[in-house]
Order: structure tokens, then C-alpha cells, then sequence
């Protein structure tokens, strides 16, 4: 295949990639259920909107606030390229069947098939806001051109993304594959920029104290696809900003794709460093001594140490369980999910409501209990592998369980009440009501912990699953994570209720176990028979004497039942976890 031909080759390379994502999207419901969730209730959402305000959106003679939106589609795109840079370090560096294709095809005609497949993925879901944008603006605004500028708009914009992103992405995986300490600390530096980058987002989104105007980003010529976009409408009168988006749309997509031609070659055709093996002490005469005679595993697990007053079996537990955590973070996808779905969605209804600063304390104090929690031990068996016979014969399960419990203390119990005890610096509570939540944090990370092994170990998971790339990530079991999150986040969201709003917490409290039951039972009473009707009275009833309740009684009666509740499920969890790996047997 001559080389001539490397842009159509090039976009047959990016086809067969994006269709191998989709059948793999097709033998994974879950995953495509959840990734429609997101492309389409937004879209569904805004076309409610648009109908519902037909009138006055058609009614409009110029955009609202142009370079608000401006700076909102400039910090989406500054979004989507950081997320396309990681993509592309964490699981995407290297194509598919690499040895047939880099001598089959040029090194740059496959490096562009990935990109070409990445922006395939992008528009899929920018497909569904482009078809309501577009349909707005030709049935509202009476814009035929939109059919094209719409489109286009999207078009350049997924593209830019992509190759500014890749560009990024392949850079950082160059380092990673030619520095040695890179390398052996890509895990700790991905996370710190993972921080970073959220952070940055997230300010730009108007959540927290330091936050940003979006406007700020107007001047970005990145923005200005609105511009583009509407410029059919009239809504947006800015001719030279419709051209710019144009040239810096060919700038970008030119430099960039020059950059990750240079960048795929040279990391494709170089032996990466080996961390392993450069990994070596000086004794006193200044000779290199093998990482073999000294203590491997606690410096492959470094920099967190794990204390030497522990039992040998249980610090070695407990550093195979970091170790394993640092080289294959793939495992830990399944809390992305709720914490970008469900934390989103709270943070944003706490900036639309101008709270955030009263819902930060809590929020850190319950939530990031049950990230820690669920780190290192939500699935032991699974993560062992082939290697849980050995385990199960050579360790006893009272040091195997405690090593599995180490690192989530070492990480939670510091930075957990650390991190809750800033965000109370912002908050408006009086003292003893951020002692109480720093307090809560710090046992909230203790239960988190000490019930993660018991509940992994009652459901484990040996199967694989693809995640990017990597074909054999073992992520612990849903049904493992919700019930993890539902021993942990509950009782930790009535504990800040009752330290932070006692009589709301008591209303709540009273309508979710009286008047909610007692009102479902009477619709079905009146819709087939009059049984149940005793039993709503009933929960009426409860919910009145819940309502009744002394504040000081529940707030620290309830609290009381609720932190001896707590420590008595961690203690049963403990115990629960030793006998259950100690008859445990594998078929």
C-alpha cells in the first residue's frame, strides 16, 4: 500500500476502530445503557425546554450574554481535550494489533486512524445537542443554513479536541515511556493531574470559593464555534469571529496533527524504559545492588510506607493491595461513575442554589469516606487471581484481613478529616458543628473500610473485562459497590443531617418512614382492595411521632444509635471477612 493513500487508508483504519467499540459497547448493555444515559437525557432535556419556551425563544433578536457562551463552549473544549489526553495515556496508546498494522501500513496512516476513531466516538455524542440546536435554529429562528453551519460547527470542534488531546496525551505517554522516574510514579502524577484538572473545571464551572467567570475564556478563538454555529440566526453578529474559528480550526488540526505524527513514530518504534529493572541501591563502595536484596515490594509500593510494627503476612497484604491499585487503576473505573454522575449533579444544584459553600463540608465528609472505602478491598478474591490458592493456604485470614484494611486507614484516616476540615473553613457553621463533621469523617472512614473486605469477599468477581486497552481489568461487583455505598453513605448522610439541620433531618426522617409509606399504601388501597389501608395508618402514625420527637432527644439519641450501629456492623464485617476467607475453597 503506497503511501499516497494514507487519507483514505487512514479513514478505513478509523471506521473499523470505532465500529470495534461499538460491539464491544454491544456486549456490555450496562455500559451502553449508561453511556446513552448521558449523550440523550441532557438532549431530551433541552428540547423540553426549547418546546416549553418556543414562543420566547423565537421571540429573540440577539444572544443573551454572547460571551458567557462563548467562554462555555471554550471550557468544554479545554474539558474534552484533557479527557481525550488521558484517554489516550491511560488505554488508548497503542493501536490494535500493532505488529500486523505499523508493517502493513505507515506509522503516521495508523497514528490518524486513531484519531479519526476518537472523533467518530466524540460526535456520537455530540450527535443528539447537534440535532436539537440545529432543529431550533431552522424551525424558531428560520435558519436553513444552520443544516450546514450546525454540523460543521460540531465537526471542527470534535476534531480539534481530538487532535489537541491525542497530541497531549501522546506526549505525556512519550515521557512516561522514556523517563524513569515518570514512569515509576505515573500512577501518583496521573492522579495529581487528574485533581488538577478537575479542580480547574470545576472552578471555571462556578463551584467553589475561588471560582472563575466563564466569560474570562470568551477570547478563546475555540469558542467562537457558537459564533459559528449561529451565525445563520442572527442572534450572533460577529463576521471576523466566524472566520477565526475557521483558521484556528485549520491551525490546530495541521500543527496537531503534525505533533502526534512526530510523537506516534518515535514512541512506537523505542524500547520504554524498565522501571524494574533500573530500579537499583548503591552500597557504601558505590557498586549497584539489585533491587532483589533489599525490600522490592515495599519500595514497588512506595512512597506510601506501610508501618514495620506490623506482622510480616499483614504488611505484605497490605503492599500487594497498593501495589496492585498503582499499576492497574483501570479497576477503580466503577467509581467514576458516581462520583462524575451523582456528584455532578449535586454539585450543580448546589451552585444554581448558591450553596455550595453549605454543602461542601458534608458532601466531603460522607462521599469521600466511601471513595477510600472502596480503593483497595471491595473484591480480595477477585484481585488475586491465580494466585488465591497459594493465599489462601500461606496467609492466616485475621493478618489477611488486616492487611487488606491498612492502606484505606493509611490513606483515609489523614487526608479524609483533612480535606473535610478545609471545607468547613468556607462553611458557615459555628465550631462544634465542624469539630462534629470532621469527627464523622474520621469514623465514617473507619466503617467505610473495615465492611468493604466482608462484602467483597460475599460477592466476588474472577471474570474480566475489557477497559480501554486492557482486556483483563477484574472490577469488583455492582452489586458489591451499591451495597457498599448504602452502608456507608446513608447512615453517614443522617449523621451530618443531625449534626448540621437536626429538624430537617427530622422531617425527613419522618416523611421517608411515615408519610411516604402511608401515602403509597393508601393509593393502593383506593386503587384495589382496602387491606392495606390498617398498615398506612400505621406509618401515618409513625411519621406523626417521628415529627413529635425532641431535637435534642434525636440529635443525640439518633446519633448514638447510629454510631453504635456503625461499629457494630464493622466489628460483625471484620469478623465476618476472616471466617469467610478462612473456609473459603476454590472449585
Amino acid at each position: 500500500m503506497t503511501d499516497s493513500n494514507w487519507p483514505w487508508t487512514s479513514l478505513r483504519i478509523g471506521v473499523l476502530e470505532f465500529r470495534r467499540s461499538v460491539r464491544a459497547l454491544r456486549r456490555n448493555p450496562l455500559q451502553a445503557a449508561m453511556i446513552g444515559f448521558g449523550a440523550l437525557v441532557p438532549t431530551l432535556i433541552g428540547g423540553l425546554v426549547a418546546v416549553a419556551f418556543a414562543d420566547q425563544l423565537g421571540d429573540l433578536e440577539a444572544l443573551p450574554a454572547p460571551d458567557h457562551v462563548r467562554g462555555l463552549i471554550a471550557l468544554f473544549w479545554l474539558f474534552g481535550a484533557f479527557l481525550v489526553g488521558q484517554r489516550v495515556v491511560s488505554a488508548r496508546t497503542r493501536i490494535e494489533a500493532e505488529p500486523f498494522v505499523l508493517t502493513s501500513v505507515p506509522a503516521r496512516t495508523a497514528a490518524i486512524g486513531l484519531v479519526v476513531a476518537e472523533t467518530f466516538r466524540l460526535l456520537a455524542y455530540l450527535g443528539p445537542p447537534a440535532i436539537l440546536v440545529t432543529g431550533i435554529c431552522v424551525v424558531l429562528f428560520g435558519s436553513p443554513a444552520a443544516l450546514v453551519l450546525v454540523p460543521l460547527a460540531a465537526l471542527l470542534f470534535a476534531a480539534t479536541v481530538v487532535v489537541t488531546g491525542s497530541a497531549a496525551g501522546y506526549a505525556v505517554a512519550l515521557l512516561v515511556a522514556t523517563s524513569p522516574f515518570v514512569a515509576r510514579h505515573r500512577t501518583v502524577l496521573g492522579t495529581v493531574a487528574s485533581l488538577l484538572g478537575m479542580g480547574c473545571y470545576l472552578l471555571f464551572m462556578g463551584i467553589g470559593p475561588f471560582s472563575f467567570d466563564q466569560s474570562s475564556l470568551a477570547w478563546l478563538p475555540v469558542g467562537w464555534f457558537a459564533d459559528l454555529a449561529l451565525a445563520g440566526t442572527g442572534l450572533i453578529s460577529a463576521p471576523l469571529r466566524w472566520v477565526g474559528a475557521l483558521c484556528s480550526s485549520a491551525a490546530v488540526l495541521s500543527v496537531g496533527g503534525l505533533a502526534v505524527d512526530r510523537l506516534t513514530v518515535t514512541l512506537w518504534f523505542i524500547d520504554p524504559v524498565d522501571v524494574v529493572a533500573d530500579e537499583s541501591d548503591r552500597n557504601e563502595d558505590g557498586v549497584a545492588e539489585p533491587t532483589a536484596r533489599r525490600d522490592a515490594l515495599a519500595a514497588a509500593a512506595a512512597p506510601l510506607p506501610v508501618p514495620r510494627l506490623l506482622s510480616t503476612p499483614t504488611r505484605r497484604v497490605a503492599e500487594w493491595a497498593l501495589l496492585r491499585t498503582r499499576r492497574d487503576p483501570n479497576r477503580l473505573t466503577f467509581l467514576m461513575i458516581p462520583l462524575f454522575s451523582i456528584g455532578g449533579a449535586v454539585g450543580n444544584v448546589a451552585v444554581q442554589s448558591g450553596s455550595i459553600e453549605t454543602v461542601a463540608a458534608p458532601l466531603c465528609a460522607v462521599a469521600l469516606p466511601w471513595a477510600v472505602g472502596s480503593l483497595f478491598a471491595m473484591n480480595p478474591f477477585g484481585d488475586e487471581g491465580a494466585v488465591l490458592p497459594v493465599t489462601l493456604t500461606a496467609v492466616p485470614g485475621r493478618q489477611y484481613v488486616r492487611g487488606l484494611l491498612v492502606p484505606g486507614l493509611l490513606i483515609g484516616l489523614p487526608l479524609v478529616p483533612l480535606a473535610t476540615g478545609l471545607a468547613t473553613l468556607v462553611s458557615p457553621y459555628a465550631l462544634l458543628e465542624r469539630v462534629g463533621l470532621i469527627a464523622l469523617s474520621g469514623f465514617l472512614t473507619c466503617v467505610a473500610v473495615a465492611i468493604a473486605p466482608a462484602i467483597g469477599m460475599a460477592f466476588p468477581r474472577f471474570s474480566a473485562i475489557s477497559v480501554g486497552r486492557s482486556r483483563d481489568v477484574i472490577p469488583p461487583r455492582m452489586t458489591a459497590v451499591t451495597l457498599h455505598a448504602a452502608l456507608t453513605v446513608v447512615p453517614g448522610t443522617v449523621l451530618a443531617g443531625l449534626v448540621l439541620a437536626p429538624e430537617l433531618t427530622r422531617a425527613a426522617l419522618a416523611g421517608l418512614f411515615g408519610s411516604l409509606p402511608a401515602v403509597l399504601l393508601e393509593l393502593l388501597a383506593a386503587a384495589t382492595v382496602d387491606v392495606v389501608a390498617a398498615p398506612a395508618d400505621w406509618f401515618a402514625a409513625l411519621g406523626d411521632g417521628i415529627g413529635t420527637l425532641d431535637l435534642a432527644a434525636l440529635r443525640f439519641g439518633g446519633s448514638g444509635l447510629v454510631l453504635v450501629g456503625g461499629l457494630l456492623v464493622a466489628v460483625l464485617s471484620y469478623r465476618r471477612a476472616i471466617g469467610r476467607f478462612e473456609r473459603y475453597t476454590t472449585a
